[in-house]
């Protein structure tokens, strides 16, 4: 049987590491590995059981790995939440432009073309996110 550290070694963290320590460590080690060989496959598979809060848990009072708890993580799954957050982002700036246009444009001060303007680019930009969302 395995260390009951041996996970948490991989990755360089203590027991005791937070959710985002693990992260973090796991995205530092995952740069410097290119995605196939045996270290990227090990650091992949602490990662997917030390991220998940019931395989982690599992994990920390048997010292094995259950076989349901191992989660492999696709590079192309975290670019596509990468483009999600800033999707979002920019949708949270939009609205906040388009807000300032609105009280802009109630008191008279600019006419409603921008106002308009700045509605549709804030919906295409969520549009756009919710399509993402389909992607697996």
């Amino acid at each position: 049987m395995a260390s009951r550290k041996e996970l948490y070694d991989v990755l360089g963290v203590d027991a005791s590491a937070t959710d985002a320590e693990i992260k973090s460590a796991y995205e530092h080690l995952a740069a410097q590995h290119p995605e196939g060989t045996p270290t990227r496959l090990r650091i992949d598979e602490a990662y997917s059981v030390l991220s998940d809060m019931d395989s982690r848990a599992a994990y920390d009072v048997t010292g094995k790995i259950s076989k349901g708890g191992i989660r492999r993580r696709k590079s192309s799954t975290r670019d596509t939440e990468k483009i999600r957050y800033n999707l979002n982002t920019l949708f949270l700036a939009g609205a906040a432009v388009t807000t300032i246009l609105f009280i802009l444009q109630f008191s008279g001060t600019i006419g409603s073309l921008p106002f308009y303007i700045a509605c549709g680019v804030s919906l295409l930009i969520k549009i756009a996110e919710y399509i993402l969302r389909l992607i697996p």
